[in-house]
């Protein structure tokens, strides 16, 4: 198998300190784009089995105001409420309007009319939440089929059955929203890296040992030294920390791996040589001893 095409030379240079060196002419600006966007996967790997174990969202900070309306005497209000199929079977009748709002359950077309009017309302009707908050849109909250209130005895634990519905219902928006935000996050970390680090070993060309000739070589030597930060930092994300964990252990693991690379290299394909030279030399007069 040949290793010297893409992608497998990259792979083969990434794990080396000399060979992230040497290899640092071996991919095309497009190749380097598709290895950008491909550690930007891995980062996005231990995040994305994170959020799919989601059971749960808070939306109390979504809809506060809303939120606020639900008190201990809502919870009174629903204690008679039995649920079966996803339906509100014995529906309790109430209606409070306070000064922020209206919370309500099981109200006539023309009561439900009313109470949207309102800046904020909360309304328990029979298949559903119907949750209104001001300057958002309103929301529509279906009962699951499993949906009771027979374990809730206040209003926190209300807000926390009806954040779950809400969940439930729309767990895809949410997990891919927080996912392209991280993606955005660790997209724009990636990025600094790459520009900032390249950029000051670019630099070093004005050394007279050093055999960095152009940008892109730095670049390509920073996406090499990236493979294995970016590997260690995805483990780190699989053992359990969170993204600003996995970023910082991305960094470090870089800024590292690059001063192994100028301990072995000194950034001189000259001194690489005399190494590779030397070694050679002293193989050879063991084998011949």
């Amino acid at each position: 198998m040949k290793t010297d095409i893409f992608p497998l030379n990259y792979f083969k240079s990434i794990f080396r300190p000399t060979d992230m060196f040497t290899g640092r002419h071996q991919l095309n600006w497009l190749q380097i784009i598709i290895v950008f966007f491909f550690l930007n996967g891995l980062i996005l790997i231990p995040v994305s089995l994170d959020f799919a174990k989601m059971d749960t969202y808070e939306i109390d900070e979504t809809y506060p105001n809303a939120f606020a309306l639900i008190d201990d005497t809502t919870v009174t209000s629903l204690e008679n409420a039995t649920f079966s199929q996803g339906e509100m079977e014995h529906a309790p009748t109430f209606y409070q309007e306070k000064e922020t709002g209206v919370i309500g359950g099981n109200l006539s077309d023309e009561k439900m009319e009313q109470a949207l009017e309102m800046e904020n309302a909360v309304l328990f009707q029979k298949e559903g939440i119907t949750i209104k908050e001001a300057g958002q849109p309103i929301a529509n909250i279906k009962y699951t089929r499993d949906f009771n209130l027979s374990g809730v005895t206040n209003e926190k634990e209300l807000q926390a059955a009806i954040s779950n519905q809400w969940f439930t219902q729309n767990k895809a928006i949410v997990v891919g929203g927080l996912i392209f935000a991280v993606f955005n996050i660790a997209f724009a970390s990636l990025l600094f890296f790459v520009i900032g680090a390249s950029f000051f070993i670019y630099l070093t060309k004005r050394g007279q040992s050093s055999s960095i000739g152009t940008y892109k070589e730095s670049v390509n030597l920073i996406v090499n030294t990236l493979g294995l930060a970016t590997l260690i930092a995805m483990i780190m994300g699989l053992l359990g920390f969170d993204v600003i964990v996995i970023i910082m252990t991305q960094s470090t693991a870089l800024i590292f791996i690059l001063l192994a690379v100028f301990y072995h290299t000194h950034f001189s394909d000259e001194y690489v040589e005399r190494k590779q030279l030397q070694k050679i030399k002293t193989q050879y007069g063991k084998s011949v001893d």
